[in-house]
């Protein structure tokens, strides 16, 4: 997955008129449940690009892009049946337009993300308390603090082995980040970020702490 900063046609510094973006909450009941059919009830998740599954961050505020060119979700649960899938992400080689890779850093701080099920699925940031996941640009730091977006669809896929895995598309504008420091507060604190693409879940038995990881598992979604 490819995490992408980019501008909404405003220039980096030249939107320094621009009013602060209002902030919007979320709020969603979830309905709906994952399966897995792994066999000690124990499934890691594994989440990458696949071909054209892509996903992309855009924030308003910035010119050019910024990117991570490796990407990777990571996360084991416990349940046949599951109400919801927690994940921690994992960015490196990141970058905005015109710069070298690792120019910049994103720190998570202990935060993951925590995806409910159903026909529009959540997104939760999760934090523990204090914390946010920090975006450390070489002209800021960018902010994003424990919420939640709507706007998760999953689709059930078999795959190439006869096993089920997951897609998830993002449809969110929901998103609230905050610049401090540096000429980034000029295009105003407060900002909202929107996320778009699709990225595929796989799932595997977990054999337990410092094991290889087990054989792939078949894993669905039920919206309701």
């Amino acid at each position: 997955m490819s995490l992408k900063f980019k501008a909404l046609g405003l220039g980096f510094l030249a939107a320094l008129a621009m009013s602060t973006v209002s902030v919007m909450s979320a709020s969603a009941t979830s309905t709906g449940h994952f399966t897995s059919d792994s066999p000690n009830g124990k499934t890691t998740f594994l989440g990458s690009d696949a071909g054209s599954h892509q996903t992309e961050f855009t924030l308003h505020g910035f010119s050019g892009g910024f990117d991570c060119d490796l990407f990777s979700y990571n996360g084991t649960d416990s349940g046949n049946t599951l109400t919801s899938i927690t994940v921690t992400p994992d960015y490196t080689k990141c970058f905005t337009t015109g710069e070298s890779p690792d120019s910049s850093v994103v720190t998570l701080n202990g935060c993951s993300y925590t995806f409910t099920p159903g026909g529009s699925g959540t997104v939760h940031v999760d934090c523990p308390a204090g914390k946010a996941i920090e975006i450390h640009h070489p002209n800021c730091v960018i902010t994003m603090r424990p919420q939640t977006a709507q706007g998760i669809t999953y689709t059930n896929v078999i795959d190439f082995n006869g096993k089920h895995f997951l897609t998830l598309d993002a449809n969110t504008t929901q998103f609230n980040t905050e610049f401090h420091g540096g000429v980034c507060i000029f295009t105003g604190t407060n900002h909202t970020a929107t996320l778009h693409g699709s990225t595929t879940i796989r799932g595997f038995r977990d054999e337990g702490a410092g094991q290889p990881l087990g054989p792939q598992v078949n894993i669905t979604h039920t919206a309701e």
